[in-house]
């Protein structure tokens, strides 16, 4: 019996002991298929690591299994997370993924949207930068569409996005409650849905304190970083704290602090929104908001899904907003003393 990627249906039919016919129905999901009838086929063709023919099914007319993600970058590591999320949940229903980065722009490029299409994809998660219109194709197409992290409008298209706003403003409540007066913002792209969110909780909260928001938002490179960091030391007039806006910002902050000798918090206290993989093993420990990373992707992931098995008109009852919590992870970079939190 073949055991690799040239396995054919038949060969997973014979060794199942099921008619091809059945082996196509349960593989494409197009009509039902008994409980142990699946679990003979599935284990067919995990011992034949059989692989369906994309090539054949698209020149039949149907959808690949495959889905299309669309991310900013894959330099940060949060959105490398939701895409793990995302690619391990579609992996379980047997799709594969395939990831575009934008790059920030304001229009997701329309080549690369034209090949999404050209793949004929089941469906599309997208982290979009703003509203744009080179989704069309794909949406006049019947391709369910869900937005995470922000909101895509204008668009037929479900969202899965985290409390942006009142984790920032958690965070900075917290640095105020230090007694901390001159508290500065720190981060980019200030456009995207997510970072202006979390401006606002930041501005807020300052305001609600009557005290002066501070906002340095072009700092997406540790050029820019160490830039500021030299001019709040050379001018001897730097903020108490700093809230920085997500994990690609906060790495650059923290080496650039280091060369020009700020210590944290001593000499300059330290939030970030997202959770880095070693802020618990910093010295100090890092204080941060942490997103549901993979939560994220996982629940876009299901509501496409949901929506990819659904025979109904697609369109009705899109809307779906759903926000997942955040979680406000105290260790030492803000000032408390004591043992860090997980």
């Amino acid at each position: 019996m073949k055991k690799n990627s040239l396995a054919t249906v038949a060969d997973v039919a014979r060794l199942a002991g099921v008619g091809a016919i059945t082996v196509s129905r349960y593989v494409n999901g197009t009509s039902y298929v008994s409980a142990t009838k699946k679990k003979k086929i599935q284990a067919a063709i995990d011992k034949l690591d059989y692989r369906p023919n994309q090539a054949a099914r698209i020149l039949k007319g149907q959808r690949a299994r495959v889905i299309g993600i669309i991310l900013p970058d894959l330099a940060d590591p949060f959105f490398g997370k939701c895409a793990s999320a995302i690619g391990t949940y579609a992996a379980a229903h047997g799709y594969m993924t395939v990831i575009v980065t934008s790059k920030h722009d304001r229009e997701i490029p329309a080549n690369e949207v034209a090949m999404l299409a050209g793949q004929r994809i089941a469906g599309l998660i997208v982290v979009p930068s703003l509203a744009n219109g080179s989704l069309s194709e794909l949406i006049n197409e019947g391709i369910p569409i869900v937005a995470l992290d922000r909101p895509l409008s204008g668009v037929a298209a479900d969202e899965v996005t985290v409390e942006n706003l009142g984790g920032a403003q958690t965070a900075v409540t917290h640095l105020i409650g230090h007694g901390y007066k001159r508290i500065a913002c720190v981060g980019y792209d200030r456009e995207s849905y997510a970072v202006n969110q979390r401006i606002l909780g930041y501005t807020n909260a300052m305001q609600a304190a009557a005290l002066k928001p501070e906002l340095h938002l072009t700092v997406e490179s540790f050029e820019a970083a160490l830039k500021l960091t030299n001019r709040w030391v050379s001018s001897n007039d730097r903020p108490d704290a700093i809230f920085s806006l997500n994990n690609v910002a906060t790495r650059h902050l923290l080496e650039a602090l280091r060369e020009v000798k700020l210590q944290i918090p001593q000499k300059i206290a330290l939030v970030g929104f997202d959770d880095l993989e070693l802020a618990k093993l910093l010295s100090p420990s890092l204080t941060v908001v942490r997103q549901p990373a993979a939560g994220l992707g996982t629940q876009a992931a299901r509501i496409l899904f949901d929506r990819i098995s659904t025979t109904a008109d697609r369109e009705a009852g899109f809307g779906i907003k759903l926000v997942l919590p955040v979680e406000f992870i105290i260790r030492n970079s803000c000032g408390c003393r004591g043992t860090p939190a997980a």
